[in-house]
């Protein structure tokens, strides 16, 4: 008898309480969050977009209990961005966050009024006329950048004391990609302060990779040095490897176990703290119903060098 008392009476606070919450207007809403990613896949995802989600996860925004993920990812392929973006926009997604800065670029341009997270945006957030400010997000738009004013000087530098007397250069780029340009013109500009000479490693797509990396050598680059962002992030394993086997060092200023699969050296701002501190201090808040413009952007204190041992043997460059 008492079983069954004690059954009834927790179904009826139960009814209680869905009816109240209908009453007040206080039904709980699972948010709806889109993703799109530069690069890599889900729910098997790359290092940097783990740690985002993993964070969230630790703040108890789960995927499927607290909130529904809705992901698309571009495999690299930046000129994918605008339609990704205007497939999870049409899912009706409560918060949009994209990564790299052509992600960030094509959810500007797609939507004002879904609060947007843009991660990774590899140049100055200013320049790329995200925001007027770092220290506020501009309208629905607010970041996490990897930009350092000093960056290409202090990378430049590294590089130096890798190979002392470096003289040619080589810079690996995706044509495509109007940041990488825009930071090919900072690589010149202070590779010529210096008396070195860049060469062009115009780079689409892994099959590019041996004939591109030939030329360099063969115009008497001494090493190479691979731009940020999700494209390049998307081939580095491919990058190891043609290094590797044309005894070519390729330095990469792309985080993401690059050294691990072989990579000599990565060389710029280590982006997965930053994916971390983006989820705490901005995912997190705007879940919680602050708007992006009362937000700041983030952004890098440091460059960061990480080295293969073994590659750096095989290649003979100088550790510093």
């Amino acid at each position: 008898m008492s079983q069954i008392f004690t059954a009834s009476l927790i179904a009826a606070c139960a009814l209680i309480v869905a009816d109240s919450a209908v009453a007040t207007g206080k039904e709980t809403k699972i948010p709806r969050v889109g993703f799109v990613a530069g690069a890599g896949g889900y729910p098997r995802m790359a290092v940097t977009n783990q740690a985002f989600f993993d964070a969230l996860a630790e703040k108890g925004y789960k995927d499927g209990t607290t909130m529904q993920v809705v992901f698309r990812s571009a495999n690299g392929n930046m000129a994918e961005m605008p339609e990704l973006v205007r497939q999870v926009l049409n899912e009706q997604v409560d918060i949009l966050v994209v990564s790299s800065s052509p992600g960030c670029a094509a959810a500007s341009k797609a939507t004002t009024e879904i609060p947007v997270l843009c991660i990774s945006v590899q140049d100055d957030p200013i320049r790329e006329g995200f925001t007027r400010s770092l220290e506020r997000g501009e309208a629905n738009v607010v970041g996490v950048h990897s930009y350092l004013p000093d960056g290409v000087a202090q990378q430049l530098s590294g590089l130096q004391v890798m190979k002392p007397g470096l003289a040619r250069l080589a810079v690996l780029f995706n044509p495509g990609n109007n940041t990488h340009l825009r930071l090919l013109g900072l690589w010149k500009t202070a590779a010529q302060a210096r008396d070195i000479t860049i060469i062009d490693m115009a780079v689409t797509g892994p099959r590019d990779l041996d004939a591109v990396a030939s030329r360099a050598i063969g115009d008497g680059a001494e090493m190479a040095i691979g731009l940020l962002g999700a494209d390049t992030y998307a081939i580095r394993r491919e990058i190891a490897d043609m290094a590797r086997a044309k005894h070519f060092p390729v330095v990469m200023d792309t985080p993401g176990g690059y050294t691990d699969m072989g990579g000599v050296a990565t060389l710029g701002v280590d982006i997965v703290p930053l994916y971390r501190e983006g989820a705490l201090k901005q995912m997190v808040p705007m879940l919680e119903g602050t708007v992006p413009s009362q937000l700041p952007w983030i952004g890098p204190e440091m460059i960061a060098t990480k080295f293969n041992s073994e590659a750096l043997q095989f290649f003979k460059l100088q550790q510093p």
